[in-house]
This record gives structure tokens, sequence and C-alpha cells, in this order.
């Protein structure tokens, strides 16, 4: 969303204005504070979103990878 803001010396915000349909993934952790993140300009956005293709591959976790480094 954004809002059109006029300054001076009285705070004025217009209406508010959908920028773009996005669909974000659900947050997973209490630690992840946001599926989003802006540009430092402003112009541009990062929206972690969620695959809708259910022929992609599966993730693999290795764990314990440490003693493979070993042999």
């Amino acid at each position: 969303m954004a809002v059109p803001i006029a300054g001076g010396s009285n705070f004025n915000a217009g209406a508010p204005a959908a920028l773009f349909q996005a669909n974000p993934r659900v947050l997973v952790a209490t630690s992840e504070l946001a599926s989003y993140d802006v540009t430092r300009d402003g112009k541009r956005f990062l929206i972690n979103t969620q695959l809708k293709n259910p022929e992609a591959e599966p993730m693999t976790v290795v764990l314990n990878w440490t003693i493979l480094l070993k042999k």
C-alpha cells in the first residue's frame, strides 16, 4: 500500500492505494518479523513467496556434514 502525504504545518495523509498484488509466504518461526524487504531507494521489493509448483524437488538437509570432511 502507498499513501500520499502532505507536509508543512499540518500533516495530511491521503487515501491508501495498492501498489501490487503479492502472496507472501506464511511466517514459520517467531523470530521472523516480515516476509519482505524494501530497497533503500524504496523502488523495489523482495517478497518471500511460496512456490506453486507441486512438481518441485524437495529440499535435502544433510546433518553432521562435518564428519564427511574428516574422511
